[in-house]
């Protein structure tokens, strides 16, 4: 049975709040509407905050049988990836894949990468993280916690 859209996007900011409970670090699920955040995460002091978008598939992985060099995770980003950056807002994009008993593939990236990557002439706005890039976004939930680890004298 097909997950409905809502479902998928709900099952993507949850697996985001429990992965960063998880770590240490407190996370809200912001009410739905909120147009360009879906989880804030903060340290325990209260003095660091990161706005969290989060982009959830049942399925982002395309594999090429003839050219595995294009095998990549697709992730509809929409317009407002053109204008959402800032040093405190990441994308989550998370992979439920399609067997529901798989732990699902998160990616973590920095807002500003997925701003430039797009064309502003697109008709559709899209995301794409191809095998060899894999590495450097896979479970990188050190991009998130690493600022907002408290600094201490």
């Amino acid at each position: 049975m097909a997950r409905s859209t809502a479902l998928t996007g709900a099952a993507g900011e949850h697996f985001v709040a429990f992965r960063l409970a998880q770590l240490g670090f407190p996370a809200a699920l912001t009410r739905g509407g909120s147009p360009s955040v879906d989880v804030l995460v903060g340290d325990s002091d209260g003095n660091a905050a990161i706005s969290i978008q989060v982009k959830t598939s049942s399925g982002a992985r395309r594999e090429f049988k003839r050219d595995p060099s294009k095998n990549r995770w697709e992730f509809d980003v929409g317009a407002k990836a053109l204008r959402l950056r800032g040093s405190s807002i990441f994308y989550v994009f998370v992979d439920l894949r399609y067997d529901a008993a798989a732990m699902p593939d998160a990616f973590i990236v920095p807002s500003d990468n997925v701003a430039s990557s797009q064309n502003p002439q697109d008709s559709r706005f899209m995301f794409w993280i191809s095998e060899d890039q894999a590495p450097e976004y896979r479970e990188r939930w050190d991009r998130i916690t690493a600022r907002l680890k408290p600094t201490h004298p």
